[in-house]
C-alpha cells in the first residue's frame, strides 16, 4: 500500500501545529512516528498504474477552485490516537469524492466504503494510561481554532512526495518543486494576493 493523497500546513499553521506535536512527544516521550503536520485525505493504496493515478490525480486538481477548512478542538480515536478535528468545507468533501472515485477502478483502496473522519494527529501509538493523560493536558491547553486554505494536496509514494498539485499557480509539482522553498513562496505572495 505505497500511495496515500494528504493535505500539508504550511506557514504559521504548520508550525503550530509542528510545535504541538513537538511538545506532546517530549512532554510524554513518545517515538516521533509523524514528522509532517498533515491531513490524510486517501489513506494508503496501492495501484500498479502510477502514470494514469498521476494524470487522474493532476486532471481533477485542475478543475478545483480554492477550499477551506477549519481546524477546531481536539478529538480521539479510542483507543491510542489524540487528533485536532477538521471541520471540511463542502468543496473539499467533494473534491475528496471525486478523487476517490476516479482511483478506485484501478486502485486498491482500504477506506472505500467506509466514513472517514479528516483529522491532523497529534499523538498516536501509546498505552491506556498515557493516551488518557495526553488528552486531558490537551484538554487543559487554549482550543486551538483557525480556518486555513488549502494551497497544495501532496500525491505521496512510500512516505515521500511524489507529486504536489499547487492550486495558486495551477499546476503539478515534482518532488524537488515541491520541496524549492522559492516556489512556495511564490506560492504565498499569490494567496496574498488572492
Amino acid at each position: 500500500m505505497g500511495y496515500y493523497i494528504e493535505i500539508r500546513y504550511f506557514g504559521k499553521a504548520k508550525k503550530q501545529i509542528k510545535g504541538l506535536i513537538n511538545e506532546v512527544d517530549n512532554k510524554f516521550n513518545l517515538k516521533k512516528y509523524h514528522k509532517v503536520p498533515h491531513i490524510t485525505l486517501i489513506q494508503p493504496f496501492a495501484t500498479n498504474k502510477q502514470k494514469l493515478l498521476v494524470s487522474d490525480f493532476k486532471k481533477i486538481c485542475s478543475k478545483q477552485k480554492l477550499m477551506k477548512f477549519t481546524v477546531d478542538g481536539i478529538g480521539v480515536f479510542p483507543f491510542f490516537v489524540v487528533f485536532l478535528k477538521v471541520k471540511p468545507n463542502k468543496e473539499l468533501v467533494e473534491f475528496r469524492k471525486k478523487l476517490l472515485n476516479k482511483i478506485k477502478s484501478y486502485c486498491r483502496v482500504n477506506d472505500i466504503n467506509r466514513p472517514y473522519k479528516l483529522h491532523t494527529t497529534i499523538a498516536l501509538r501509546m498505552g491506556l494510561i498515557k493516551f488518557f493523560r495526553i488528552w486531558f493536558y490537551l484538554k487543559q491547553k487554549p482550543r486551538i481554532i483557525f480556518t486555513n486554505n488549502i494551497m497544495r494536496v501532496t500525491l505521496l509514494k512510500e512516505g515521500k512526495i511524489l507529486y504536489e498539485y499547487d492550486f495558486l499557480s495551477r499546476r503539478l509539482l515534482n518532488r524537488k518543486q515541491a520541496k524549492s522553498s522559492k516556489i512556495l513562496s511564490k506560492t504565498f505572495k499569490k494567496l496574498k494576493n488572492n
